[in-house]
C-alpha cells in the first residue's frame, strides 16, 4: 500500500501544478457523491477535461461473454455506445488495454491495427486519436478508461497518460466502495422486506380483525398491555405490531421467554447484578429492564415466574425503580411492558402460584388472539404468506399451493395454531417438487401421538369406566391447552368452574394444570 502512495505520489509531482489544482478537483467531486452513475458521469467528464478531449468512455470487463461493454460515455456518439461490445486482445485499442494491463496511446488510429472501427461505423463517430487507460482492482483489471480526440488534433502526450492512470486509480477505489454501499443497501432492502414478512399479521377474520384495531388504538398510548391465547397464536407478533405502531418504535423490543429461563436465573435476567453478586458474576451486568429503556419490554409466558420474582416485578410496577441483584443503587427505566400467557391467571390465583396484585398490575388492557381452528377462513392468506416468506429466504420458486392441498388444511383443528402451519409449509417447500403445493407435499398431524383413552380396557364396572374416560379426556385437553382452564372450558362446551370441580373430583389437581 505505502509503494502504490509513493508511486502515486511520484506521478503527481511529475505533473504541472495547474493540472494537479484540476486533478484535487476532481477529487473533491469524487468523494461528494455515493449514487454510482453519478460517479460514473463524474469519472468521463474528468477524464474528458484533465486531457482536453473531445469525448471519453468507460468500459467493463463482462467475464460471462470475455468482451468489453460501454458502460458510459460523452459525446455525440454516448446514446448509441450502450449496446456496443468490443473484443479484448490486439482487436481492440481498449481491449489490448484491458488484456495487458498498461496504458496504450494511439495518436494516429487509422494506422494501428488494433483500432476497432466497428464504434464508429455503429456510431458515426470519427475517431482519430485514443489513450487508454486500465482500470484495476486489487490488481486485477476490471475495464478501461479511454479518451478520444486530442483537441485541436494534438497527440496524447505522457502527462495525459499520467493524469489519466492517476484518475483512473481514484475511480476504480470510488466504484467500489459504492458498489460496495449499493451490494450493503439491497442486502438490508432484502432482510428488512424479509424481517417485515416475517413479523406481518396476516388477518382476514373479523375476530382477529376486531384485535388488531384494539391493538393499533392502545399502541399510542403507555397503557400496560396483557395478550393471552393458545401456543402459536402469534402472541409475539401482537407485541412487535403494538410496539411498531407505537411512540418508541425507534426504541428496543426485548423479548424474555419467561418459561424457558431457570426460576434461579429470572431475576438476574430482568433486573441484572452487579460484580461479586453471586459466583461467577465477574462483572456487572445490565438486565432486560435496563436493555429495553426508552422501549418495550414483552414478557412472554408470564404465568410461569416464581414468586419471588413476581414480587420483585410488581414492585417495579408500582415504584418504576429496581435493584440490579447485589446492588443498593436503585435505578429508573422508561419501559412500556406488554405480557403475555397462554394460561388462566385468574386459575392460577386460585392454586396461589399466580399473585393477584400482580395481576390487577397487569390486566389493565387484555388482548386475546383467537385459535387458528376458529378463523380457519385465514388459512389461504397465512399460506400465501408463507410461500412469499419462504420463498425470499430460500433458492425455491414455489407459485402457489392447489386446491386439494388448501382442502387438507382445511380439515385440520390445529392445536400448534399458525406456528404449526407455518412449519407444514415449510416442510411442503422441502418436499415438493414443482412449483406447486400439492396434497402429498402437505405432512400435518404427525407429531408426538397422544395417549388415546380406550373405553373398553379391562372389564371395569360401568361407573368407573365412565370415570376413567372423564379422567383420561379431561387430561388431553387440559395438555393440549397447557392448562389453560377457560381455554380447555371453551373447547369442551363447560363452565370453568365445573372443570375445576371435575379436575379436583377426578385427581387431576397433582397433574400441574
Amino acid at each position: 500500500m505505502s509503494k502504490k502512495i509513493s508511486e502515486e505520489t511520484s506521478d503527481a509531482a511529475a505533473i504541472g501544478a495547474e493540472e494537479l489544482r484540476r486533478l484535487m478537483e476532481v477529487t473533491g467531486r469524487l468523494l461528494s457523491t455515493i449514487d454510482f452513475d453519478q460517479l460514473l458521469e463524474i469519472i468521463l467528464e474528468s477524464a474528458k477535461s484533465l486531457t482536453k478531449s473531445g469525448a471519453s468512455s468507460l468500459l467493463l470487463l463482462d467475464e460471462k461473454v470475455g468482451k468489453l461493454r460501454f458502460a458510459v460515455a460523452t459525446g455525440e456518439a454516448k446514446d448509441s455506445l450502450s449496446s456496443l461490445y468490443v473484443p479484448l486482445g490486439e482487436e481492440s485499442i481498449a481491449g489490448y488495454v484491458a488484456l495487458k494491463g498498461e496504458p496504450l496511446v494511439v495518436n494516429d488510429v487509422k494506422k494501428d491495427g488494433r483500432w476497432y472501427s466497428g464504434v464508429d461505423e455503429a456510431t458515426s463517430f470519427q475517431t482519430h486519436s485514443i489513450l487508454g487507460v486500465p482500470l484495476k482492482l486489487e490488481g486485477k483489471t476490471v475495464g478501461v478508461i479511454e479518451v478520444l480526440n486530442k483537441e485541436d488534433k494534438q497527440e496524447f502526450s505522457p502527462d495525459d497518460v499520467r493524469l489519466l492512470e492517476l484518475l483512473a486509480g481514484q475511480a476504480a477505489q470510488v466504484l467500489r466502495n459504492a458498489q460496495e454501499y449499493m451490494d450493503l443497501q439491497a442486502s438490508k432492502r432484502v432482510i428488512e422486506a424479509s424481517h417485515e414478512l416475517r413479523y406481518k399479521i396476516v388477518a382476514g377474520s373479523a375476530q382477529l380483525v376486531d384485535v388488531i384495531d384494539l391493538a393499533a388504538r392502545v399502541a399510542d398510548s403507555n397503557t400496560t398491555i396483557i395478550i393471552t391465547g393458545e401456543s402459536g397464536t402469534g402472541k409475539e407478533l401482537m407485541a412487535r405490531y403494538i410496539h411498531h405502531n407505537s411512540p418508541r418504535r425507534e426504541g428496543p423490543f426485548v423479548v424474555v421467554n419467561c418459561a424457558a429461563i431457570p426460576t434461579t436465573l429470572i431475576e438476574s435476567e430482568l433486573f441484572g447484578y452487579e460484580k461479586g453478586a453471586f459466583t461467577g458474576a465477574t462483572a456487572r451486568k445490565e438486565g432486560k429492564f435496563e436493555q429495553a429503556h426508552k422501549g418495550t419490554l414483552f414478557l412472554d409466558e408470564i404465568g410461569d415466574l416464581g414468586l419471588e420474582t413476581q414480587v420483585k416485578l410488581l414492585r417495579f410496577f408500582e415504584e418504576k425503580e429496581f435493584e440490579r441483584l447485589g446492588g443498593k443503587e436503585r435505578l429508573s427505566v422508561d419501559v412500556r411492558v406488554v405480557t403475555a400467557t397462554n394460561q388462566d391467571l385468574v386459575e392460577l390465583i386460585k392454586e396461589k402460584r399466580f399473585r393477584q396484585d400482580l395481576y390487577y398490575r397487569i390486566d389493565v388492557f387484555p388482548l386475546e388472539l383467537p385459535a387458528l381452528r376458529e378463523r380457519k377462513g385465514d388459512i389461504p392468506i397465512l399460506v400465501e404468506h408463507f410461500i412469499t416468506l419462504f420463498n425470499m429466504e430460500t433458492t425455491r420458486g414455489i407459485e402457489g399451493i392447489d386446491k386439494q392441498a388448501l382442502a387438507k388444511l382445511g380439515t385440520y383443528d390445529w392445536p400448534g395454531n399458525i406456528r404449526e402451519l407455518r412449519n407444514v409449509i415449510e416442510r411442503a417447500f422441502v418436499l415438493s417438487p414443482g412449483s406447486t403445493l400439492r396434497a402429498e407435499d402437505i405432512v400435518i398431524g404427525k407429531g408426538p401421538r397422544e395417549e388415546q383413552p380406550d373405553i373398553f380396557e379391562g372389564n371395569k364396572p360401568w361407573l368407573d369406566a365412565v370415570a376413567d374416560f372423564k379422567k383420561k379426556y379431561l387430561h388431553r385437553t387440559l395438555k393440549k391447552t397447557r392448562g389453560n382452564h377457560k381455554m380447555a372450558a371453551r373447547m369442551l362446551g363447560i363452565q370453568p368452574s365445573y372443570l375445576s370441580r371435575l379436575k379436583k373430583e377426578l385427581g387431576l389437581e397433582k397433574e400441574g394444570f
